[in-house]
C-alpha cells in the first residue's frame, strides 16, 4: 500500500504541467484597478508601453477569460529601439468590481508557442478612464 502511494506521489511529482498552468507560463497576467467608477459617457482604455520588439513578434491582449482586446504589431521600430504606447479600448463587460484583468503574450509571425513577454518588451501597462474614447 505504501509503495502504490509513494509511486502515485512520484508521478505526480514528475508529470508534466497541466494545459492551465502553461497557459499561465505563457503569459503575462495583470490586473488593473480603475481610477474611479466609470461615469455615464465615459470609457475605459489600456495603455501598453513596449521596448524593444523583434521583427515579426505581435503582443496579444485579451482578458483573463479570452475576450480579445487587440493584437498590437509594431511597425518601423528600428531594432533596439522602444517600439511606443499603444492604446486599446477596454469594453464595459470587462470590467468587473472595478477591475480588469488582462493576459499578455508574445507571439512570433514565424512560428513557436505564444510566451510571457519580458520586462523589457512590456514597459508598462495602464488603465485610463476618460469621457471620450480615445
Amino acid at each position: 500500500m505504501h509503495q502504490a502511494a509513494a509511486a502515485l506521489v512520484l508521478l505526480m511529482l514528475t508529470a508534466p504541467p497541466s494545459a492551465a498552468q502553461d497557459e499561465n507560463a505563457a503569459a503575462q497576467n495583470l490586473t488593473l484597478a480603475l481610477p474611479h467608477p466609470l461615469a455615464p459617457g465615459e470609457s475605459a482604455w489600456i495603455d501598453v508601453q513596449l521596448g524593444p520588439i523583434s521583427k515579426g513578434r505581435v503582443v496579444n491582449v485579451t482578458t483573463a477569460t479570452g475576450q480579445p482586446l487587440g493584437t498590437i504589431s509594431p511597425f518601423g521600430a528600428r531594432p533596439g529601439q522602444s517600439a511606443g504606447t499603444y492604446t486599446l479600448p477596454v469594453p464595459a463587460d470587462a470590467i468587473r468590481d472595478g477591475r480588469v484583468a488582462i493576459r499578455l503574450t508574445i507571439t512570433d509571425l514565424g512560428g513557436g508557442p505564444p510566451r510571457a513577454p519580458t520586462a523589457q518588451e512590456v514597459r508598462g501597462v495602464t488603465l485610463g478612464v476618460g469621457g471620450a474614447p480615445r
